[in-house]
């Protein structure tokens, strides 16, 4: 049904949401049980009153990172599209978390202060 690249794609989607949703979760633990599920379907239409061609859906549910409500459904054509277009939505959903995670990691604060221990680091990119 879906080839090896797909299946890595969708793995890689599922790891973004997970590490964005723990990083979420530090900050507000209230969170859902099927928190960052990850769904791919191939819809068939039903046999009678219904003449659409079969399609693709993929849902991404998230209480905690999802902009339009609880969950996402991307529909296309095929795995490949409603991928591609599952990992755009999910960047932006992740995005703020990502950068903040990266802000931790670079040893700065989230408020903009200068990063401790790198003298004269006011922020500002030195170029």
């Amino acid at each position: 049904m879906i080839g090896f690249d797909e299946a890595l794609r969708l793995a890689r989607i599922q790891e973004r949401v997970r590490t964005a949703t723990y990083h979420e979760m530090r900050k507000d633990g209230h969170h859902k049980s099927s928190e960052g599920n990850v769904s791919l379907a191939l819809n068939l239409p039903p046999v009678v009153g219904d003449d659409r061609d079969p399609y693709w859906s993929l849902e991404v549910y998230s209480y905690l990172l999802c902009t339009n409500g609880r969950s996402e459904t991307w529909i296309g054509k095929t795995a490949a599209e409603v991928i591609s277009k599952a990992e755009d939505g999910v960047e932006k959903w992740c995005f703020r978390s990502e950068m903040e995670m990266l802000e931790e990691r670079m040893g700065g604060a989230a408020d903009g202060e200068p990063r401790d221990g790198v003298p004269g680091d006011d922020g500002e990119v030195p170029f």
